[in-house]
């Protein structure tokens, strides 16, 4: 009887110990390692005024000694502010690129162009997928983006109608006024 007790804790013992490997195994999110395809960014910081537009590029590297067809990367903008909304498509218009094929040790450059809609911190970053639609996705490291608030007079070039229109309608009351003086003192 001990030895078949034994034996079971022994088979406990080797199950125990396998499964928390297997499930860290399955757990573990997919490296960039594993896919073969990293993304950097020139920049990791900058700043700018709200309303104005700038632009970074992404480096998509295939360090793995296969072609990777069907690569796609896509920029995203999160902000560090519960109080702010971000609309992505408020950024940039073109937040997908579908890259076709990375050449094996090969790379290819992306440069995106992103006007800053809102005032605050934000982190922009570039994720890349491919088109199989597979479980791994590469991240770029973030773009940290701090950008203040503008005030500003002349916001959206409207003070030329704002000033004009009621300096226009006052120049033609008068015109009016001193005509119709003018044929009064005609008549009389």
């Amino acid at each position: 009887m001990r030895g078949w007790i034994a034996g079971l804790i022994f088979l406990l013992l080797v199950i125990a110990a396998a499964t928390p490997a297997a499930a860290t195994r399955d757990l573990a999110p997919a490296s960039s390692a594993a896919s073969g395809l990293s993304v950097t960014n020139d920049q990791n910081a900058l700043s700018t005024r709200i309303g104005e537009r700038f632009s970074f590029t992404s480096t998509v590297r295939n360090d793995s000694r296969m072609d990777r067809p069907g690569v796609v990367a896509h920029l995203d903008v999160v902000t560090l502010d519960p109080d702010v909304y971000v609309d992505p498509e408020d950024w940039s218009s073109q937040r997908t690129e579908f890259l076709g094929t990375v050449p094996a040790a090969g790379l290819t450059r992306i440069d995106w162009k992103v006007q800053a809609v809102n005032s605050g911190d934000f982190v922009l970053f570039v994720s890349l997928t491919t088109l199989e639609g597979t479980d791994r996705v590469t991240t770029s490291s973030a773009l940290r983006v701090t950008i203040a608030s503008q005030q500003t007079l002349n916001a959206g070039g409207i003070l030329p109608l704002v000033l004009g229109l009621p300096a226009g309608l006052l120049a033609l009351m008068l015109g009016a006024a001193v005509h119709r003086r003018r044929r009064l003192h005609q008549v009389r």
